[in-house]
């Protein structure tokens, strides 16, 4: 069902249209958590470094799907707005092409590079890391070119007010996934290899749905000239805003990347905890940040529609409802970080990567509240078209976290280090985002 973004009350339309998104996330999400999970348990620490080991990459290849995504979701909710289906029938199948055709040579790459890439971030030699993380990597690139595809469908029916039928088809792949996780794991003996074969095969299961069902829906549209298949006019405005985004996401990826590389010097038990503590964080952030998503096409909509003072009413709201949910996860991730780390590894066994998790969410939860900010802004900014200053935003935030990781781990000679390092990053992005918001409202929303 598509949806008029343009129309209603801002709160009860971004809430409504937000909460498919943020369960569509949080199962993606479950598809990397469940493979920490379930390895963890039946191979011990070593099997959740070598995805430790392993994670920034397959992070890059999200990030540059995720990015991708947004350009495409944005020039398709403008297009929306503005009642121009023609247009908006060629902007659909021009970014179907796209993004596959960007899987197709991302993908590649990781399968011809895992083993070079994982020697590039220092992956452990020891208890079999390397060679695990390099077989996961590989694999995982596999299923690079159907999680493109998924994402531009997702990003299509996002575009068009639809929030809900990527989540039905999500639902079905995840518990697919999971399924094949703890068959391939357990009784199969594969180990990483098989959980990365489960996640590629639940990918693909999504992408072919998702895919075949916007096809039928789009085509169904009739419009009085035949649209093109492939617009490049259209693919020029859509890179406006893609190009950005992808490198805002990837810088994202990269930070987590050099700081994997850092991680990755310390003990295996610091890369294991590390490693499952990253994986909750980044679920809750991604799970909020599709309130930035959603206020994306909403400030889209408007804007195409020309509705400056109704743009405003959903930054509001969006912010508040990002606020109270972040509050909640910092509050669960510090009463329950043991019982979550308990999840990933035996707690009798495990004690020393239990206690680096622990590290993790008490010491970064709270870095969650300023992040609110940066992630309904950027919303804000992607919706009126100004994915490349929030790229600059998110370049300057992530430049200071990495130097501070680095400074702050020689100055304390310890992992605690990268922790402590994250407020200066997050400080910095808020800052920079605030100021970025207060400049467009006043330069374009003055009158709203």
């Amino acid at each position: 069902m598509l949806s008029d973004l343009t129309v209603g009350k801002p709160i009860k339309v971004i809430s409504t249209f937000s909460l498919p998104l943020l369960l569509s996330t949080a199962l993606q999400q479950l598809y990397n958590i469940a493979d920490s999970v379930i390895i963890g348990r039946f191979t011990g620490s070593p099997g959740l470094a070598a995805i430790g080991a392993a994670y920034p990459i397959t992070l890059f290849f999200v990030a540059a799907a995720t990015g991708g995504a947004m350009g495409c979701s944005v020039t398709i909710s403008q297009l929306f707005g503005a009642k121009k289906f023609r247009e908006l029938k060629s902007a659909v199948f021009t970014a179907l092409i796209t993004l596959f055709s960007i899987g197709v040579v991302l993908g590649l790459l990781g399968i011809g590079l895992s083993r070079p890439l994982m020697r590039l971030l220092h992956a452990p030699e020891a208890h079999g890391v390397f060679e695990n993380a390099s077989a996961y990597l590989a694999i995982y690139s596999v299923g690079v070119i159907p999680m493109f595809v998924y994402n531009a469908a997702t990003a299509i029916y996002t575009g068009l007010g639809d929030s809900r039928r990527p989540l039905y088809f999500l639902i079905l792949s995840s518990v697919l996934n999971v399924i094949l996780d703890i068959i391939a794991v357990g009784p199969l003996q594969l180990g990483v290899r098989g959980a990365a074969w489960a996640t590629t095969i639940s990918q693909a299961v999504a992408a072919i749905l998702s895919a075949a069902f916007i096809s039928k829906k789009i085509i169904s549209i009739r419009t009085e000239e035949k649209a093109k298949v492939f617009d490049r006019a259209i693919l020029k405005d859509m890179s406006a805003i893609m190009v950005p985004s992808i490198f805002q996401q990837s810088c994202v990826a990269l930070a987590h990347t050099i700081l994997q590389r850092l991680i990755n010097s310390f003990d295996t038990y610091v890369v294991a905890g590390y490693e499952a503590a990253s994986k909750l964080y980044n679920f809750v952030y991604m799970c909020l940040n599709t309130l930035g998503t959603a206020l994306s096409s909403f400030v889209a909509q408007c804007r195409g529609a020309g509705k400056k003072k109704r743009i405003l009413e959903g930054f509001k709201v969006s912010t508040i409802l990002c606020f109270a949910c972040m509050l909640v996860a910092v509050a669960i991730l510090q009463i329950f970080p043991r019982q979550l780390m308990g999840l990933f590894v035996d707690a009798g066994t495990e004690q020393r990567v239990i206690e680096v998790g622990m590290n993790y969410l008490r010491i970064i939860s709270p870095v969650y509240l300023p992040i609110c900010f940066i992630i309904t802004i950027g919303g804000f900014l992607r919706g009126m078209g100004h994915t490349m200053t929030f790229f600059l935003e998110t370049a300057s935030e992530f430049t200071v976290r990495v130097v501070m990781c680095y400074v702050l781990a020689a100055a304390m000679g310890s992992y605690l280090g990268v922790l402590w390092a994250w407020y200066f990053g997050s400080s910095i992005g808020f800052l920079i985002c605030v100021f970025l918001f207060f400049r467009v409202k006043k330069r374009e929303l003055a009158d709203a």
